[in-house]
């Protein structure tokens, strides 16, 4: 009777998640979960230890920076023209997928290339990893546009929690794989391996994307025969941000960008040179950060859902500056897990706020125009921070740093709690 009871729950459970007896919607929505589930393998590996990597190779504060910043430029000068490429396109699934495979391709190459290279290899990576950026800022306005089209705006956060929830948990898993590989095989093929699984994860997604349908994008209507001047474009740009809520976002959103990523360089040159931290507790680190965000989208995903983004991204833009602080104060690599958690848990909510308000300060008939300064605003913040951190370490130490990023974290706190940013997107 037990046997039967529990065959009879798989049955029902195959069928609720069976695609063709799904809704189209909640089939996307399937779809999309399954892409963001795989995407883990990538975020547990080459995104999460390339900058390790290079610290093991030798590199210097300012390598590690430039692995952020060169990227965040690149995608800086190509979001805009990438926005509007973005806008007259028509199969946005199609397209993203285009994209991918030659971003696809670049974290197939990390994988491959301390086989043929030895000399200059960390100058390669991150030419490598900054040439990526063009595909980088394609994908972002596509990915966002598709996104806006396949979660209805009701169903946001509790889609966005679940698909993040998700990545989390494969992220951890990953994470906690690549630790032990990383302990067990010799320098650098360790790193290989693990970015090849992640090249791996990332055309397993691919596959998920391409079976999402929605309906064609419909580009702006343009006079035939005619091409807009350089101003008429810029005027055009200057018109389409002209939106309250979609300037209140950007103006605080960088500034807790700016407290984000002012010491995102020096984590790990902190870890390996000041802590002594080994591959295994720094992937101990990033399991306990997973495992910390898949806590928190559950807890502020019910949060947000009940009573709206406005407390949340308060509460998560102060409480994401106890990391830098603790991370100053541990006394060894033991106590990484612990910064892990911390940060994990109040950048679920900052994720969820952030993401689900900005969707809702953008019209939908700017919203590829939009996604494309936002891009290009985030990138420009991820490419002076690191920089600007790195060159306040050289000056009076990277733990200072740490407190001053900090201290922005406040001051991000009061601005968003001052222009009552997310305020009017409550769900």
């Amino acid at each position: 009777m037990h046997l039967a009871d529990a065959k009879r729950f798989v049955q029902v459970q195959t069928r609720r998640l069976n695609p063709a007896t799904l809704t189209a919607v909640d089939r996307n929505i399937l779809y999309l979960t399954l892409d963001t589930a795989v995407q883990g393998l990538m975020m547990g590996g080459i995104f999460n230890f390339l900058s390790v990597f290079l610290v093991r190779l030798g590199a210097t504060t300012l390598q590690t920076s430039l692995l952020t910043s060169l990227p965040a430029i690149v995608m800086m000068l190509s979001s805009i023209p990438g926005g509007a490429f973005i806008q007259r396109q028509r199969d946005l699934v199609r397209l993203t997928n285009v994209v991918r495979i030659f971003h696809r391709g670049t974290v197939l190459l990390a994988a491959l290339l301390p086989f043929f290279v030895q000399e200059n290899l960390i100058e390669i990576i991150i030419a490598l990893w900054t040439v990526k950026a063009i595909a980088n800022a394609l994908l972002e306005c596509s990915w966002m546009a598709v996104v806006a089209e396949v979660i209805p705006p009701k169903r946001r956060a509790r889609v966005n929690g679940t698909r993040w929830t998700v990545m989390g948990i494969t992220t951890a898993l990953s994470l906690a794989l690549y630790g032990y590989i990383l302990e067990a095989v010799a320098f650098p093929l360790n790193y290989q391996i693990v970015f090849f699984i992640s090249f791996l994860g990332g055309v397993a997604g691919m596959w998920y994307w391409g079976k999402m349908r929605i309906p064609e994008n419909v580009p702006e209507p343009q006079d035939a025969g005619r091409t807009r001047s350089l101003r008429a474009r810029l005027g055009g740009y200057v018109e389409s941000v002209k939106v309250p809520a979609f300037l209140r976002y950007e103006l605080t959103m960088n500034i807790l960008r700016l407290a984000l990523n002012l010491p995102v360089a020096l984590y790990s040159i902190y870890w390996i040179r000041s802590l002594g931290a080994s591959d295994l507790w720094i992937s101990w680190h990033g399991t306990a950060n997973r495992v910390a965000m898949i806590v928190g989208y559950f807890l502020w995903g019910r949060i947000v859902t009940r009573s709206g983004h406005f407390v949340p991204l308060l509460v998560c833009s102060l409480g994401a500056g106890f990391t830098p602080v603790l991370t100053a104060f541990i006394p060894g690599q033991t106590w990484l897990p612990v910064v892990a958690v911390v940060q994990g848990f109040f950048m679920t909510g900052i994720n969820l706020s952030a993401f689900d308000t900005f969707l809702g300060a953008c019209p939908a008939d700017r919203r590829p125009t939009l996604i494309a300064i936002n891009t290009m605003l985030a990138s420009l913040m991820i490419f002076v921070s690191p920089l600007v951190g790195s060159a306040i370490s050289g000056a009076i130490g990277i733990r200072s740093v740490f407190f001053i990023a900090a201290s922005i974290h406040v001051v991000a706190m009061a601005l968003f709690w001052w222009f009552r940013v997310a305020k009017e997107t409550a769900s």
